[in-house]
């Protein structure tokens, strides 16, 4: 007897043990798979988003790439606008040379031409030569008018004075007649 009813109970427990055991795993297992329903639509979710995510990571790395190439032909655009600038410097640089250079040939031919004087009276009247009329010339009586002297003296010319710096040209072919050019100078 009574070792039989110590084993029966220790049985008994046991089972009761097991039987409560057993439906906290029903009970677990129920739970668990909602929680796995919950977790696959939760993933359900979170794959689409995963996806723009993916989508957006390749628009971005794209965009960084075309940013790159911009960025790239605005540091050519640089370099050139650089070189151009250099360009335009030298070109300034030889333009004022230039300027420098015309302003001393234009004082060099103001002094050559200052040196003709121009009878302006005589340059416009008609002079009768040959026959022909020739209006603004210089010639015949009036070729060897003297200016009066400018102050700084007078130079001998042929035996004769005449206003310095400046001469008086005659432009007749020897024996006083005019050729056909004539009337243009």
């Amino acid at each position: 007897g009574k070792g039989f009813a110590v084993v029966a109970a220790a049985v008994r427990r046991l089972a009761e043990r097991s039987a409560e055991a057993a439906g906290e795993i029903s009970k677990l297992s129920v739970d668990s798979v909602e929680v796995a329903e919950q977790a696959g639509k939760l993933l359900g979710l979170i794959v689409p988003d995963i996806g723009k995510t993916a989508q957006l990571v390749q628009e971005i790395t794209a965009a960084s790439a075309e940013q790159n190439t911009g960025a790239e032909q605005i540091n050519q655009a640089i370099q050139q606008l650089n070189q151009v600038v250099q360009q335009n410097a030298s070109a300034a640089e030889e333009m004022s040379s230039t300027a420098e250079e015309l302003s001393s040939q234009a004082a060099q031919l103001k002094d050559a031409v200052a040196f003709f004087k121009i009878d302006r009276q005589a340059a416009h009247k008609t002079v009768a030569f040959g026959g022909k009329a020739h209006a603004g010339t210089n010639i015949g009586r009036h070729a060897h008018k003297r200016l009066p002297a400018p102050p700084g003296g007078t130079k001998p010319v042929n035996g004769k004075t005449s206003p310095a710096p400046g001469v008086l040209i005659d432009v007749r072919k020897h024996g006083g007649q005019m050729d056909d050019t004539d009337p243009e100078f």
